[in-house]
């Protein structure tokens, strides 16, 4: 309980430290607690900050940005999906939307379970549909990595959860939320923050959320430029987040990996980030 206390503590005096600075000027690798970190203009490509941009690490659920794009360029969401047995394939404390073997849903409705729940179940489910096999679905994801320019990349899964073989890095990271980014299916999507999906033969509608601290006007974290994309959590990948920001015209990205294990110190260090990167932009205009 002490030891949780002092967590909190620290990631509220990173918030203060954050939230009442005059600006963001100066930006160092000790500032960060994220292992590796990328952050990129948008718009030119420009890499505005890194730290250990080609550090292999684990991704944990940032991995369904492939899924999703990989899917949103081979179907239409109004395919109509009838849930695999390969849902249940997944580890005992996955994430789930949940979705069940049998169901029938458009497809649609397992994108927004795979970002906004971060349904491993529909990770495996959109795999077996667009490859016949979550295996099949896998060679394409890395397929997919390697014609993008991902050299330090290797997908073992469609979801993140912890697996030899499984790891990226932040610059790929980038590459890959940059060119997603060019997907306004994609953006629609990851931008959201709240969608409902049709009812089954097993259960009623269900409205789903994309709750991140960060976009939410009520929360500590709230910053108001930032949008999606998605966060990841594993024990062995600790915090992870790839998301946007847009303010007028100007667009980034930031990719941060191992950003500690505490659920919410990542959301300053991102608001951190941002900040740093607009300042930098605007400098140049």
């Amino acid at each position: 309980m002490v030891k949780k206390t002092i967590r909190l503590l620290l990631v509220f005096l990173i918030f203060l430290s954050v939230t009442l600075a005059p600006g963001a000027c100066a930006l160092t690798d000790g500032d960060l607690v994220s292992e590796a970190v990328m952050l990129v203009d948008a718009k030119t490509g420009e890499i505005l900050y890194s730290k250990n941009p080609d550090m292999t690490l684990s991704m944990a659920s940032t991995t369904k940005i492939m899924t999703l794009i990989l899917s949103i360029e081979m179907s239409s969401p109004d395919e109509i999906v009838t849930i695999p047995q390969c849902v249940e394939d997944i580890g005992f404390n996955s994430t789930r939307v949940p979705v069940y073997y049998g169901e029938i849903m458009p497809l649609q409705d397992l994108w927004y379970g795979l970002i906004f729940k971060s349904g491993n179940d529909a990770a495996n489910a959109i795999a077996h549909h667009e490859a016949g096999s979550v295996d099949a679905f896998v060679k394409m994801m890395n397929d997919k990595a390697q014609a993008l320019g991902m050299k330090n990349t290797h997908f073992a899964n469609p979801h993140g959860y912890t697996e030899a073989g499984h790891y990226t890095t932040a610059r790929d990271m980038s590459t890959l939320a940059l060119y997603c980014l060019n997907n306004d299916l994609f953006r629609e999507i990851t931008f959201g923050d709240e969608y409902t999906m049709q009812a089954t033969s097993l259960r009623d509608k269900m409205t789903i959320y994309h709750n991140y601290p960060i976009n939410d006007y009520n929360s500590m974290y709230y910053y108001q430029y930032s949008r999606g994309i998605k966060t990841g959590y594993t024990q062995a990948a600790g915090q992870c987040y790839v998301g946007a920001a847009i303010k007028g015209d100007k667009e980034i990205v930031v990719v941060m990996l191992r950003c500690g294990w505490e659920k919410f110190g990542k959301w300053p260090e991102a608001k951190k980030l941002y900040q740093y990167g607009f300042e930098q932009i605007e400098k140049q205009s």
